[in-house]
This record gives structure tokens, C-alpha cells and sequence, in this order.
């Protein structure tokens, strides 16, 4: 598949950006006072919403893995508004829209209780297909949560009703502190797609242009009536499940040898291979992100705090 040069380049600034931010909300939320109750961070697997969004349009439906939220900038959203999101500042009075529910941008919201939410995006393919639009619903949940029930139900009815929709199982291959080697008794996680009668396939989901490739395959079927799919996409937490997860549960030296497979660094190896990108435009190009990042971090902090109460009735002001 022969991806645009601009498409090439500009998941690669939204990468670069997405890394930059991940820091940004640590260091917001490592100096106190930003309104984070915690901070799970999406270090390594950034990539996935990046792709994913390059196939979207604005009206399609998408739901990120948790971790990786701050990247829907990726589909329209301003820096601002995605740092603001996460600090639980109020975005309502100052004309935001919330990364975790804005149906403007397709955003129909996440539910703390991993899994319980992709019975919406199901009922939104659900909605286009009955109001006869040519919208996808995009659903990614992390390897643990993609073993609970409402995530089979949502899969057996997709398949029933052929929905427009693909699965992503992101599988970081932890849940907490529990391998996925230690609950998935099966080579390829793939496979569960055959029991619902639907395809589905495993992607190096840090091989961004690969996860980009597979992503349009499922997204374009979807979009022209082909019914459901399962992608797998392999990829690994890099950090721990929050911060100051000491992380007794993974082998050692296992994190350093991922590190080597930062699907950042490959992607920059990547490009520069291909004469698409030199290091003198890499090195411009993280600067003017720095300056970016660093401008609507200082604008989302100058933003009021809310109450977890009142960010919520902000949220729903906005249906």
C-alpha cells in the first residue's frame, strides 16, 4: 500500500507531538496542583490512536484505549483542549470540547469500568447503519479488558447485525500486573474473531505505517458495508500501570528490550530511510512541538479547576 508522503509526515509530527505531551502531563502531574487524581501513562503506544485517527473522519465514532486519550488531537482536537481534558479543568466556559466525550468529534465517552463502554460504540454502528451514513465506529480496549463480558456481547451482536464497526484489542501485554501470556491459552488472539464469525488479524502495532495499513484495510470494509473486524495490535506498556508501579511483576531487562522497539525512534529510523525525512527537519520539527506542547500546557493550567462533580455536568452540557 503506497501511503502519501504528507500522510507519512504528518503521523510522524502527531507522534512526536503525542510523546511530548505523555511527558507534559507527567511533569503537570509529578509539580501537584493539576487536578489529575492519577496518571496512567500511554509511553510506547501512542502510535495506535495516531493511525487509527488518519483513517477517521470527524463524524466517525472512535473510543481510544484509556491510555492514550490525550492523542485525540489526532482527530481534531486542539493540544489545549486534550491536556484540559486530562487535568479536569473546565472546558465548558471556555468553549473546549472534552476528550472523553465530544460527539462532535465522535467521542461518546469511556466508562471507568474498562469494557463496560464498547456496547455504545456498538449502538453507533448500530445508528449509522440504520440512518444509512457511511460512518464507522472505531472501538479499542487493552488485552484485560477485552475479556469481559460486555465486550462479547457487544462482538456477538456486530456480527449479528453486520455493523460497521472494528475491534482493536491493544494488547500491552499486561493487565495490571497480570501477563496476557497467563490468561490468553491461544498462539494468535486473532483467532477469537472465527467465533463470531467476523474477520480478524494481529498487527506489530509498533510498526506505526504497518498499524496505519491494517487499520484503513478494517476501517475501508467497514465504511462500504463489509461488516465487523478484530484487529489485535501487539505492542507493550512501557511504563507501569500508574506512576510509582514498582512493576515486581515483569522479568527483568524485558522493559529494556522493548524500549528498542519505541515505535517513535523506528518510525524516525523509518522515514529517514526513505528520504522523507532528513535529521536537520526532525530536530526543527521537536522544537516548534515543544513550543506547542509547552504553550497549551501553560493554557490549559491557567484554566479552572472543577470538581470531578462539576467536570462531569460539564461533559453533559455538551449533549
Amino acid at each position: 500500500m503506497a501511503i502519501p508522503k504528507e500522510i507519512l509526515l504528518k503521523m510522524y509530527r502527531e507522534l512526536v507531538t503525542a510523546r511530548m505531551m505523555d511527558d507534559k502531563l507527567y511533569e503537570l502531574y509529578s509539580a501537584g496542583g493539576s487536578g489529575m487524581p492519577w496518571l496512567h501513562r500511554g509511553t510506547g503506544e501512542e502510535q495506535i490512536t495516531i493511525a487509527v485517527c488518519n483513517n477517521l473522519r470527524k463524524d466517525d465514532y472512535f473510543k481510544p484505549n484509556f491510555r492514550t486519550v490525550y492523542a485525540l488531537f489526532a482527530k481534531g482536537l486542539s493540544l489545549r483542549d486534550c491536556i484540559a481534558s486530562e487535568m479536569i479543568r473546565d472546558l465548558a466556559k471556555a468553549g473546549g470540547h472534552y476528550s472523553y466525550f465530544d460527539p462532535e468529534y465522535g467521542l461518546l465517552g469511556h466508562s471507568g469500568s474498562l469494557g463496560e463502554d464498547v456496547c455504545i460504540y456498538v449502538g453507533a454502528a448500530l445508528s449509522a447503519q440504520m440512518r444509512k451514513t457511511d460512518q464507522v465506529s472505531v472501538c479499542a480496549t487493552g488485552d484485560g479488558a477485552a475479556s469481559k463480558g460486555p465486550v462479547h456481547e457487544g462482538m456477538v451482536m456486530a456480527a449479528a447485525w453486520n455493523l460497521p464497526i472494528v475491534f482493536i484489542i491493544q494488547n500491552n501485554q499486561y493487565g495490571e500486573g497480570t501477563a496476557a501470556s497467563k490468561i490468553y491459552r491461544m498462539k494468535d488472539i486473532a483467532d477469537r474473531a472465527k467465533a463470531y464469525g467476523f474477520p480478524g488479524e494481529t498487527v506489530d502495532a509498533n510498526d506505526i505505517i504497518s498499524m496505519y495499513e491494517i487499520a484503513k484495510k478494517y476501517i475501508d470494509k467497514a465504511r462500504s458495508g463489509g461488516g465487523p473486524g478484530l484487529i489485535v495490535a501487539e505492542t507493550y506498556r512501557l511504563r507501569g500501570h500508574y506512576e510509582g508501579d514498582p512493576q515486581w511483576y515483569r522479568p527483568k531487562g524485558e522493559v529494556e528490550e522493548w524500549w528498542k522497539k519505541d515505535p517513535l525512534s523506528r518510525y524516525q529510523k523509518k522515514l529517514l530511510e526513505m528520504g522523507i525525512l532528513t535529521e536537520a527537519d526532525a530536530t526543527k520539527l521537536e522544537k516548534e512541538i515543544r513550543i506547542d506542547v509547552d504553550k497549551a500546557g501553560k493554557e490549559a493550567l491557567a484554566l479552572p479547576s472543577v470538581s470531578y462533580e462539576d467536570y462531569i455536568k460539564g461533559v453533559l452540557a455538551e449533549l
